[in-house]
């Protein structure tokens, strides 16, 4: 399932309530990290921003089209603990950057030696990028141009993967687009994002929202946002919502097909769904004090939160709901430490806490994973949830990725590290 979310397309949830039973001392290292994701956010919701704006009719490529034969889903350790992995491609110079998967076969990994300077003042250059097809078990590097491994290039380097094969890489005044796993690569200017670097921004059928007016450019606002589909120039039907510039916007495509697009507006979160491709549009109640849709990756199960980031999120409770019969049903509300939230298949939510705890909400109470065995991060590094179109659960903290395939509460888990 493809989410778009300026706000939360290249950052997890942020805990909102510090309970006062905390260890001294807690309460100002997860503000530092807030400052520090904060800071990350605004740099790459520019670029996403960029991107969405103005207007343009692209053909959608395709998801699938690696041609990878299937991986078999690794076997448990006999312990229950985790497959530990090392993401070290021979050949990599520098520390690892950036990890981002989009299923459980596929990753994509960042390498980066860039701003770093030897004993006699000389700055040491180079970025590697590597690519997995077996949930990395191994990885092949894949070098890049030699325009990105230059100690001038202005602003940091991002990674935008659509698949196995296809990914944007963000690099100083443009993008570098590899459509073949990296064998090669295009170069194109910054305001001129190409079709692969708007389908890393778009659902799986290739539906966002943008600017018609070009206006969405950082600290540009955009008047109105609309929904468009990359591949066709028709206008859609659009939907029963007031899409200020200023309010907080999702679209989101299930794997069933259903579309959905939300908008914030102070504390009413308007919810409507298509089952038409946009032809026709219903309008669900709307819920006080909700932040967040979240759908699961066959699009089966549905729950709002109420928490998200501070800038934006007028609750201050971990508040949850779940739609039953095209109603919202408010569950029990999160446990207070909760630092991030992602829906999965079978009705769950797979949940991180500021201590490092991996689990899932039913909706009444939590569920501790067994597997890991041990907590994740700490207070000044809390992981984060998110789940894959193939309903993998990946976990990250600043150090560790880890990757759960599987389903339900049956999965296997995979730490990698560099």
């Amino acid at each position: 399932m493809r989410e778009i979310n300026l706000n939360e397309l290249f950052a997890d949830f942020e805990a909102k309530v510090v309970p006062t039973f905390r260890p001294p001392g807690v309460a100002a290292a997860r503000r530092r990290v807030h400052d520090r994701r904060r800071r990350r956010r605004g740099l790459l919701a520019g670029l996403v921003a960029l991107i969405l704006a103005g207007p343009g009719a692209y053909a959608v490529a395709g998801r699938d089209r690696d041609g990878d034969p299937p991986t078999p889903a690794p076997s448990p350790t006999t312990d229950g603990r985790p497959i530990e992995r090392k993401v070290n491609p021979v050949g990599v110079a520098g520390r690892l950057d950036t990890l981002r998967f989009v299923d459980a076969r596929h990753g994509w990994a960042l390498f980066d030696t860039c701003g770093r300077t030897d004993d006699l003042g000389r700055t040491d250059c180079r970025r590697d990028l590597a690519r997995t097809t077996d949930g990395g078990e191994t990885w092949q590097r894949t070098p890049l141009p030699d325009a990105v491994n230059s100690p001038l290039l202005s602003g940091p380097v991002h990674l935008l993967p659509v698949d196995g094969r296809t990914l944007t890489v963000r690099a100083g005044e443009g993008y570098l687009v590899t459509t073949d796993g990296g064998a090669s690569f295009t170069e194109h200017p910054l305001r001129s994002p190409p079709e692969a670097t708007r389908l890393g921004v778009a659902t799986r059928s290739g539906y966002l929202l943008r600017c018609p007016d070009g206006n969405g450019v950082y600290d540009l606002p955009c008047s109105r946002y609309r929904l468009a589909r990359i591949g066709t120039a028709a206008t859609l039907v659009q939907p029963p919502l007031i899409m200020n510039g200023h309010a907080v916007r999702q679209v989101i495509e299930g794997g069933d097909g259903r579309l959905w697009v939300t908008v914030q507006e102070g504390d009413r979160l308007s919810v409507v769904v298509s089952s038409d491709s946009a032809s026709t549009w219903q309008q669900l109640p709307v819920v006080r004090g909700a932040a967040r849709l979240l759908v699961s990756p066959d699009g089966q199960h549905l729950w709002l939160v109420g928490m998200g980031d501070a800038e934006y999120s007028v609750s201050m409770t971990k508040r949850v709901w779940q739609l039953v019969d095209d109603s919202w049903r408010e569950r029990v509300e999160l446990p207070p430490d909760t630092n991030s939230v992602a829906a999965i298949n079978g009705g769950l939510l797979a949940m991180t806490t500021a201590y490092g705890n991996i689990g899932y909400w039913t909706g009444e109470r939590y569920i501790d994973a067994p597997e890991p065995r041990e907590r994740f991060g700490n207070g000044e590094d809390a992981p984060s949830v998110q789940v894959l179109p193939d309903d993998t659960i990946v976990v990250t903290t600043l150090n560790t990725t880890i990757l759960a395939s599987g389903a339900a509460q049956s999965r296997t888990w995979t730490r990698l590290t560099h």
